[in-house]
């Protein structure tokens, strides 16, 4: 499917100019005097931005707004300009419900972002952002400007510039992963098929290859984004995809969602996933029960911290690893996966940024080849040695300079998704260096071949050409209401199951969601004409 251009003139609804007001305040002021902006200088009286970064809840990360690298871009960008760099943290999974209050509250920091295109545009329809001239952005940030023209048609609403879009590299460093040690001790095969994989999760528990608390695959709450891949139809339908596709809200009325969650309820239900799963809102525990030798299944980034399969293999000297396949119900050829967009992180500039300039000069500060380097990668010899002229990462450095969470990721997404060195083929070389430990860099191979088995069945999510102000209105309270429905059907009786969906539809449709089907149904409608 190809992507659907942004630029439609009937974007109703929302306003198509933006007034700068003064930072922490509402009171209106004149657009930016252009005259008086002369390109990238030392303030002679000190000004603050304040810039959002995302709070995962690491156990054991330093302060995310508060830590070495913190007070690096500080010293190294703020301090040269005469800048304040207030960050602050955005819990992650609850980054939507967060902005929205600040917004609220005229409290926003002096970006917004998302990886949500419609969120991005529910902020705009909301007068959130201010407009970004080309030429001020040339004059401050040329080297971002350069990176991401390519982009330009994410950026803009109504021909008018909003946004400052983040390149995206492919990157190859998410895996789901099996024990295939655990598997040759059961005497199996590599699994390809769904059922074949139920059938490993049986074995496992059966022999307790984990010890007698033995979780076959790890399980955590899911948040408003609920991956029901495996049963959407191929082809997906346009309509369907621009219905249901959403990472904001999940799609509990869709019948893969059902299906979905009906699966789950089995594997449940035969003690086949984490006992208290929906315990688990961070992650932690999924994590510490993989690499405590627990359990069999797990999916995670390579390139985080702590070191997971360093860490299992300490506990565990025998185990060994691979990247589960794509899975298949039998005779299947493919399934409707969900396809990366070509741009990474979605900022715009508040509405109550009294410098935007100054914010362009930091996406510029990051642009930079030398500082997106120091940023990424660390300190020579320190967080990082160089093998071959390229950097590999020092998993086990536990220094106060060492790197956050996903070598600093949550910082420099503002202008790229990942690390990027020119092409798709040096970018899978280098992956396989920074982010693989040493003896599993084959891990990342695995993860970019069954990535280019199933490219051609991939969609992007469906983008609108207007906002969906309904997401915005009902998406809080939905996602809590969904917190609590997804525990009650998966932990449900079997038997229970058809009975408790049916309710938990009707009491999800009547607390906001049927208003957001009815306005995507219209918006796509109109869109067809």
């Amino acid at each position: 499917m190809k992507l659907r251009k942004l630029l439609s003139l009937t974007l109703a609804g929302v306003m198509t100019t933006a007034v700068l007001a003064s930072c922490g305040g509402s009171s209106q002021k004149s657009a930016v005097d252009k005259s008086k902006l002369t390109g990238p200088k030392k303030y002679d009286e000190q000004v603050t931005i304040k810039i959002p970064v995302y709070d995962r809840g690491v156990s054991g990360q330093a302060d995310v707004t508060n830590n070495y690298w913190t007070k690096y871009v500080q010293e190294n960008f703020g301090d040269k300009y005469n800048i304040k760099v207030e960050f602050k943290a955005i819990p992650r999974k609850e980054d939507v419900t967060t902005f929205n209050n600040l917004l609220a509250a005229d409290d926003a920091p002096d970006i917004l972002f998302s990886y949500d295109y419609p969120t991005i545009v529910s902020f705009y329809a909301r007068k959130a952002f201010q407009p970004i001239d080309e030429d001020i952005l040339k004059l401050y940030a040329p080297t971002f400007y350069e990176n991401t023209k390519a982009l330009d048609e994410y950026a803009k609403m109504q021909g008018q510039r909003y946004f400052l879009t983040a390149t995206r590299p492919l990157a190859y460093n998410w895996v789901n992963i099996v024990r295939t040690d655990w598997l040759e001790k059961a005497g199996l095969s590599m699994p390809t098929t769904r059922e074949e994989y139920v059938n490993m999760l049986r074995k496992f528990k059966e022999l307790k290859l984990g010890g007698e608390n033995t979780i076959p695959q790890t399980q955590a709450l899911y948040n408003a984004y609920f991956g029901n891949y495996y049963y959407r139809p191929y082809p997906l339908s346009e309509e369907d995809n621009a219905l249901y596709s959403d990472i904001t809200v999940a799609a509990l009325t869709w019948e893969p969602s059902k299906k979905e969650l009906e699966y789950l309820n089995g594997l449940y239900n035969e003690g086949l996933i984490s006992p208290e799963w929906y315990l688990d809102k961070d992650g932690s525990k999924m994590q510490s029960d993989f690499i405590s030798g627990k359990a069999g299944v797990y999916g995670f980034y390579l390139s985080q911290n702590p070191p997971v399969l360093q860490t299992l293999v300490q506990n565990d000297p025998a185990a060994k690893v691979a990247v589960i396949p794509p899975l298949t119900g039998d005779g299947d050829k493919g399934k409707a996966g969900r396809a990366d967009w070509p741009f990474g992180m979605v900022s715009g500039i508040s509405a109550n940024c009294a410098h935007p300039e100054a914010v362009m000069m930091y996406f510029e500060w990051l642009s930079q080849p030398e500082n997106l380097f120091v940023m990424q990668n660390g300190i020579e010899g320190v967080t990082y040695k160089n093998e071959d002229g390229v950097p590999v990462l020092i998993d086990d450095y536990t220094g106060n300079d060492r790197l956050n969470y996903n070598s600093n990721k949550d910082m420099w997404c503002l202008v790229t998704e990942g690390k990027d060195y020119g092409s798709d083929e040096k970018n899978l070389a280098v992956q396989k260096k920074t982010y693989a430990p040493a003896g599993y860099e084959d891990l990342i191979q695995q993860s970019y071949d069954y990535y280019q088995q199933t490219k051609q069945f991939k969609y992007t999510d469906f983008l609108f050409d207007r906002s969906i102000d309904s997401l915005s209105k009902y998406g809080a309270s939905l996602k809590s209401k969904w917190e609590g429905i997804q525990v009650d059907l998966i932990n449900c009786k079997p038997e229970e199951f058809e009975a408790k969906y049916k309710s938990a539809c009707e009491e999800y449709l009547s607390s906001g969601y049927q208003q957001i089907l009815d306005e995507k149904k219209e918006a796509y409608k109109a869109m067809k004409k």
